[in-house]
C-alpha cells in the first residue's frame, strides 16, 4: 500500500472518489484477468477465503463484544482459524417438508420422488460463540456462481458478521450455520436449492431455532439461493393454505443479499458491460462460468423459470440488498428489488459506486467494504 500510494496514488484508472486502498487493491488484482480460469482454480481460490479474514483482521476485537464470551467453552477455534467453537454437522433427516426446484420438485400435487440417504443428509459447519448457543442465528450461504465455494473457506468472514450482529443489541454474538450444498456441473441447480432448504429445516426442527430468530444471508449466487429458498417456503405455505399439503415451514426473519446473482438468462446489461473492469468476475471468469448456465438449465424458458428475479415474491419476508452500481449484477439486482417491492416486500437497498462484485467480502482491506458490512449488520440487528 505505501508503495502504491507513493508511485501511483489515484492514477490507477479507477474513479478518483474511491479510497486509496481500493486503488491499491485494483493495482494488485487487475492482473488476475491475464491467467486462465478453471473450475478447479475457482474452487481452490474460494476455499482459501479464510486467509483474507484471520481473527486479527477487521473487525478489530475492540469493536466486537467481549472476548471472554468466546473462551468459556472448550474451543477448537485455533484449529479452524476462528475465535469460536466449530461443530461439524452431519445429520440424516427423516422428512422433508418443503418442495423445491424447477426440475423435479416444482408441484406439491406431484408425488415426491424417493430421495436417497445422501440427499437427505445435512452437512456443514455451525460456529458457536459461547457455552450457551445464541437464540438468534445467521444462516450463511456462500457464493461461487454455483461452481465453487465451501463452508470452511467462509468461516472467518461469517464469524465476523456474527460478532458484529449482537442479538437485540445487547452484546450477544450470533451463532453462524454454514450448510454445504452440491455444485454445478456435477449436480443440478435444483440440488443446491434442495440442500439449502433441507438445511434450513434442520436448523428449525433439529436444532430448535425459532424461524423468527433466523436471518438468511447469501453471497452472489448464495444470494440467489436465499431468494429461491424463500420463494419455495412461500409457495409451500400457499399450498398448505389451499389444502394441498399438510404442513409448511415458517419463514425466517429476513434475507440479506450481498451482490446477488439472480438472473440466469442470457447475460445482458451490466453483466456484459462491467466484466471489462470488475476485479472479481473478469472476462476470464465470465467465459468459464457463464456457459454452464445453458448446459445445466437448458433452453431460455427453463432459465427464466429458474431465475429468482422472475419468480413470485408474494409472502416473502423483508430483504436487505447490498450492491455496487458498477458491478456485473447491478441490473438484475435492481430488477429483483423492484419486483419484490411491487409484490409488497419490504426491501432495503444499499448501493455503493465504483466497487467490484462482492466488495463487502474485501472488508479487511477497503473502507467501502467495512461500510457495507456495517450496513448489513445494522439491518440484521434491526430485523
Amino acid at each position: 500500500f505505501p508503495i502504491h500510494k507513493f508511485f501511483i496514488g489515484r492514477r490507477s484508472g479507477v474513479h478518483k472518489n474511491v479510497s486509496m486502498e481500493y486503488h491499491a487493491l485494483t493495482s494488485v488484482m487487475w492482473w488476475g484477468r491475464l491467467f486462465p480460469i478453471t473450475i478447479q482454480r475457482m474452487r481452490f481460490s474460494l476455499s482459501q477465503l479464510h486467509v483474507c479474514h484471520p481473527p486479527t483482521a477487521y473487525p478489530k476485537w475492540d469493536d466486537a463484544p467481549s472476548k471472554s464470551k468466546c473462551t468459556d467453552i472448550m474451543n477448537n477455534g485455533d484449529y479452524h482459524g476462528v475465535r469460536g467453537h466449530v461443530h461439524e454437522i452431519y445429520h440424516e433427516m427423516t422428512n422433508r417438508i418443503t418442495s423445491t426446484g424447477t426440475k423435479t420438485f416444482n408441484d406439491p400435487m406431484v408425488p415426491k420422488l424417493k430421495l436417497t440417504r445422501s440427499e437427505m443428509t445435512v452437512t456443514g459447519l455451525y460456529l458457536q460463540h459461547s457455552s450457551r448457543p445464541s437464540e438468534k442465528v445467521i444462516f450463511w450461504i456462500y457464493g461461487g456462481a454455483f461452481l465453487a465455494g465451501d463452508s470452511r473457506g467462509n468461516l472467518g468472514i461469517a464469524e465476523k458478521m456474527g460478532m458484529l450482529c449482537g442479538a437485540d443489541r445487547d452484546g450477544e454474538m450470533r451463532d453462524i450455520f454454514i450448510p454445504d450444498y452440491r455444485l454445478v456441473p456435477e449436480y443440478h441447480l435444483d440440488d443446491a436449492v434442495h440442500d439449502v432448504t433441507l438445511a434450513y429445516e434442520y436448523l428449525i426442527y433439529e436444532r430448535g431455532i425459532l424461524p423468527e430468530n433466523v436471518t438468511l444471508l447469501g453471497i452472489s449466487s448464495g444470494g440467489g439461493l436465499v431468494v429461491l429458498v424463500l420463494q419455495a417456503l412461500a409457495k409451500s405455505r400457499r399450498a398448505y393454505e389451499d389444502g394441498k399439503i399438510g404442513s409448511y415451514v415458517p419463514m425466517p426473519a429476513g434475507g440479506v443479499l450481498m451482490c446477488p446473482f439472480v438472473d440466469y438468462t442470457e447475460p445482458k446489461g451490466s453483466m456484459r458491460e462491467y466484466i471489462k473492469h470488475d476485479l472479481i468476475v473478469n472476462q476470464a471468469v465470465y467465459e468459464e462460468g457463464i456457459p454452464y448456465l445453458e448446459k445445466v438449465l437448458g433452453c431460455h424458458e427453463n432459465r427464466v423459470r429458474a431465475s429468482p428475479c422472475y419468480c413470485d415474491f408474494y409472502g416473502l419476508p423483508p430483504l436487505c440488498i447490498c450492491v455496487s452500481q458498477h458491478e456485473i449484477v447491478y441490473d438484475q439486482t435492481m430488477l429483483l428489488a423492484k419486483r419484490a417491492e411491487d409484490h409488497g416486500v419490504d426491501v432495503t437497498v444499499g448501493v455503493w459506486k465504483y466497487m467490484c462484485h462482492v466488495f463487502p467480502m474485501l472488508c479487511a482491506f477497503i473502507p467501502e467494504g467495512r461500510a457495507s458490512f456495517k450496513f448489513m449488520c445494522d439491518w440484521i440487528k434491526d430485523h
